[in-house]
């Protein structure tokens, strides 16, 4: 098995063989080694360390130290340098969304009431279709079909995708 990559500043590179052997490689010298597991567990919670401190942004310590930066309060500016906010952005679209469930509402009630109940509760609630057949007196195969004439009104009502 390959060693996987490792932080610059990390001397050493660590993985487990695919026997369970917890291996260390000196990345100066290339010596590889087995280690005993808490070792391995101590190497390896310095290397996340590393890992995390260098994935975050520059905070007003002063001493060069960082931090990941989770505010709501923060914003990126232009010419920031390495400061972005762009995990601030909301990549669902509340419009999207709103006209998805007008949509949505629109084409409930073209269906049967029968066809409404399996909607809501096979799709909307992912209710498994035996189990709402068993509830309602009805047979499996019953509330396939009812699913099916279900996907054919949604390809006639929203068009192909």
């Amino acid at each position: 098995m390959k060693p996987p990559k490792t932080p610059k500043e990390f001397d050493y590179d660590l993985w487990t063989a695919e026997d369970g052997r917890c291996m260390v490689r000196v990345k100066r010298t290339g010596e590889v080694c087995e280690v005993d597991r808490p070792t391995f567990r101590l190497l390896r919670a310095e290397e996340r360390r590393l890992r995390r401190s260098a994935c975050g942004v520059p905070i007003e310590c002063g001493d060069g130290a960082r931090a990941t930066l989770m505010s709501t309060n923060y914003v990126s500016t232009e010419g920031g340098g390495e400061m972005e906010g762009a995990w601030l952005i909301d990549p669902a679209s509340v419009e999207d969304s709103v006209v998805t469930l007008m949509l949505e509402r629109e084409f409930i009630k073209t269906l049967t009431p029968r066809q409404r109940d399996v909607y809501i509760q096979c799709v909307k609630l992912k209710l498994p279709q035996a189990d709402y057949a068993r509830a309602n007196g009805i047979s499996k195969p019953r509330v396939t079909a009812v699913v099916e004439e279900i996907k054919e009104k949604a390809k006639n009502f929203f068009g192909p995708c």
